[in-house]
Parts: structure tokens; sequence; C-alpha cells
């Protein structure tokens, strides 16, 4: 217990990283010693100049630290997992310089199945939305947490569409209490009852520029693979697709109209060799292929056909099939079977990776004759 507090003091102390803080444990001896180190330990032990040890020292006197972790674990809406612990996310563990100290509210068992990031600009198109959407539906439907950074735009599409019919995991560019942009307050409220948001900042902290590669560093580290939907030539979400290379993950993009700015990312990066993706299928297969997922898939039209799938469909999936001779909205069906919304969404991205139904438009479906 009392490494983890430690440990947790070093992460609040100025000019001092997570690898700052690894030679400082190792040279100390451990994460108490460490926190308590002098000067000349810091710059011996730490590498850091006079300037910034004397800075980390002051700081520190300042602290009282035993107060303060007693406040901070005394609260119920929030949590702390350290790298000492065994529930630190498994995939973020293993890059280089993971964040010593993650605060989170939900569930970190989410990351522990597949997770795929998808990211892309705040101010989305309505062809980039609906692409995160329908990644977000289909990913969530297969078991996989969808990890992005609920910001505005491809982020926010992506969460909500994902907690239709799975799991989601968001994480902050700011402190765990700062919900920012604030426009997704119901969003940072929704996620925790079925995913987690995650902050490496402490409590607090408010949205600075230089918060944000960190976040997408964290972002491409909890995934096993990250998706660009749309991008600028110096959007966020290339920041994250070049940090997941760097990370040893698979980049997938979704092409574009070169006319289009926000194609000029993603398709700068399938020059560059990131996997094009024409639907949530190429996703799957290749995460199914790498064993990461374990789904039997069908090519849309090949496989069974449509009466042998319908036989082996259930209830919901028949009658689903039976209504969407004509165009209907998702709501239209959910007002006409009475079922939820999210087993309505979980149910069409089956069929719709099936071959069987086909999207028209933004939550319009229609029966593939």
């Amino acid at each position: 217990m009392k490494a983890r507090m430690y440990l947790w003091g070093l992460s609040l102390l100025p000019h001092i990283g997570s690898i700052t803080i690894r030679r400082l444990v190792e040279g100390m001896g451990s994460e108490e010693a460490a926190f308590h180190a002098e000067v000349e330990d810091l710059k011996t032990y730490g590498g850091i100049s006079s300037g910034k040890a004397e800075a980390v020292v002051k700081v520190r006197s300042a602290l009282n630290l035993a107060e303060e972790w007693n406040r901070l674990t005394q609260r119920e809406d929030v949590e702390l997992v350290t790298w000492l612990d065994e529930e630190y996310p498994r995939r973020l563990r293993e890059i280089y310089d993971p964040p010593p100290v993650l605060y989170y509210r939900g569930s970190l068992g989410c990351l522990d199945g597949p997770t795929v990031a998808i990211v892309g600009r705040r101010r989305a198109s309505p062809r980039g939305l609906g692409w995160a959407k329908r990644l977000g539906r289909a990913l969530g439907a297969a078991g996989i947490t969808v990890v992005s950074g609920l910001a505005m735009g491809i982020d926010a599409a992506a969460h909500e569409a994902s907690l239709e019919t799975g799991k989601t995991a968001a994480v902050l560019g700011t402190g765990l209490d700062v919900v920012y942009p604030k426009y997704n307050r119901q969003l940072y409220g929704d996620i925790p009852s079925s995913g987690v948001l995650i902050s490496p900042f402490p409590l607090g902290t408010r949205p600075q520029r230089g918060n944000f590669p960190a976040r997408n560093r964290i972002i491409s580290g909890l995934s096993s693979a990250v998706i660009v939907v749309e991008a600028g030539e110096r959007s966020g979400a290339l920041i994250t697709a070049m940090m997941a290379v760097e990370q040893n993950r698979d980049v997938y993009a979704v092409p574009g109209d070169p006319a289009d700015s926000g194609a000029a990312g993603p398709n700068r990066l399938i020059q560059e060799g990131a996997k094009l993706i024409m639907g949530p299928e190429d996703v799957l297969e290749e995460l199914c292929l790498s064993g990461q997922l374990k789904l039997p898939l069908e090519e849309p039209g090949k496989g069974r056909s449509p009466e042998a799938s319908s036989r082996a469909a259930d209830s919901t999936t028949q009658e689903l099939l039976r209504i969407l001779a004509s165009p209907l909205h998702v709501d239209e069906i959910a007002g006409m079977t009475g079922l939820p919304v999210s087993v309505i969404n979980s149910s069409l991205v089956k069929l719709e990776l099936a071959g069987l139904v086909e999207q028209l438009a933004a939550g319009v479906f229609q029966r593939v004759s």
C-alpha cells in the first residue's frame, strides 16, 4: 500500500516523468526513498538539472502526501491503478514508457479482451460520422471494446455507437473530474456503466495542448489496432496512428475522396502501409486471422443462403428480416417490435455482416433481396 502511495506521490511532482520515476526507484531502492530524494539524488539518479531538482523538492515539501492519499482513496467517484498493480491494463504495460498511474471510473475489465481504437477529426463530415457509428456498432456487437478520446466528432460517434451494442473506453486529456468538451457531458456520464473513463492526469487538470499527445499515446497503447476514419494532414489522429506503429499495433484507414481534406490523413496512411478497410468485416476478419478474436464470419452475400441464415437465426433476427422488406429506421423498428434499441442494433450489425440487410442511411435498414 505504501509503495502505491509513494508512486502516486512521485507522479504529482513536476519535471518527473515515468522514465525518471523508474530511474529514481531503481537508484534509490524503493518508491518511498525515491519520493524523498534530495537535490543531489534527483540529479544523480533522475538525471535532471539542479533547477528542476530544486523545484521538485520545493513542491514535495509543501505536499502532505498521506493526507492527500487518504482523501483520494476515500472518494467513491474515482479509482486508481498503478503499474505496481495486477489490474494495470496489460497492453499498456507492454509499451515503452507507460504512465505510472491511471485514474479511472468504471471497469478496467473491459480492456482485458479485444480492443480497437477509432479516431478521427473533431469537425467530422456526415460520411465520417456514419463510418464511426457503423464501425463502433459492429465492433461492440462482436465483443470488442472501442477505445477513443471523448472528443467531439469521430470520437464521440464511436463511443456512442459502441455503447449501443457493447463496451467503450474513453481516455481523457484532462483530469478525470474535468468534463471536456462540455458538449460530451451526457456521454461522459454514460460510459462508466458500460465501459471505463481513464486519465493519466491528476484530478483537476484542465485541458492543455501538451496533454493530448500523451492521451493519444495511451489510446493506441490500450488497443490492439487503431482505425483512422477522417483526419487532416496535421490531425491528432495521425499522431495516434504513428504511435500505434511505434507500439507494433495494426493501423487501418478508411479511404476517401482526395478532394476532401478529411481524407488526406487516411489516404496518406494507406500510402504508407496502413490497411485499407471498406467495412467493419475487414477489421473483424483481420482480428480473427491474428487470433485476437473468435467469431464466425462470412463475407456478405457468400456462405449460407439468406434462407439458411434466417432458419439459423433466433426469433429476434427472424422478426427483423420479416419487417425489413421495406426501409425502416431503428426507432420505427423499436416501435413495431417493442425491442430495446440496443438489442435491435446488435442484431442489425450481425445481419449486415452476413449480407442479409443493408444500411441505406444513418439508422435506416432494409432486407437484401
